[in-house]
């Protein structure tokens, strides 16, 4: 078969500029002409056969191993790793750009991983949420879960679930970085409010304490009764 024949049907079976290995397969068994075996054994690879019809476009402009590459000499230039970051980083240079390296991984994490570069990834993502709580506790009073998902989807910010996923819940994540509204007791004064507590229940138990915490507006200490309740007999 004249190359010329082979370069027409290829491009007829190709959709949009683009014609995988069983694209062809496919067309070839309905219309015929040079198998998928034919063709690599007369060309090489793949990549030359679609060089040879002009459909090379559908190429990568970089292989795994020099996104790779480039995945880690952003990451030791910038010191992170976020993906907002490599987009900027990538936009300077002549290298793979972030949706290429989506495109040729499945996804940005399968890329960090391909690369060695989860660890830092993840400690990015904490860095990225711990600065939206600080920023979002500048512009909240009292910064309560349900404000920050409202700032965070305006600010296109880390949202709540991402918080919670990465701390364990919203009130450790402000609890870590400081930002925690509640009261922290003494001892004197757990011991205190124990004491009037029995003073006043029938029995002294965690859920009785509970229902006298609620009735006297005392300070919420029911996390800290186990711990204590027995230095108050």
């Amino acid at each position: 078969m004249e190359e010329k024949q082979i370069i027409d049907q290829l491009r007829t079976a190709a959709a949009d500029g683009r014609l995988t290995i069983h694209m062809y397969q496919q067309w070839q068994k309905v219309n015929g002409g040079a198998s998928v075996l034919e063709l690599l054994e007369a060309y090489g690879s793949w990549a030359n056969v679609l060089r040879l019809a002009g459909l090379d476009n559908q190429l990568p402009r970089f292989t795994k191993a020099e996104v790779l590459r480039s995945l880690r000499r952003a990451a030791k230039e910038i010191g992170s790793i976020t993906s907002a970051d490599y987009r900027k980083w990538a936009a300077e240079r002549d290298v793979p750009s972030l949706t290429e390296v989506v495109v040729l991984f499945g996804s940005w994490k399968v890329a960090l991983i391909e690369a060695d570069l989860l660890g830092m990834m993840a400690k990015d993502q904490k860095c990225e949420i711990i600065q939206s709580l600080l920023d979002a506790s500048e512009d909240i009073a009292p910064l309560t879960s349900t404000a920050y998902a409202k700032w965070a989807r305006a600010h296109q910010r880390p949202s709540i679930t991402k918080v919670v996923r990465r701390f364990g819940s919203w009130t450790q994540a402000l609890e870590e970085i400081g930002l925690s509204t509640r009261k922290t007791f003494t001892e004197e004064e757990i011991l205190q409010a124990l004491k009037e507590a029995d003073e006043e229940l029938p029995v002294l138990s965690p859920w009785g304490y509970e229902m006298w915490q609620k009735k006297t507006g005392k300070g919420r200490l029911l996390k800290t009764f186990n711990r204590c309740s027995a230095l108050s007999r």
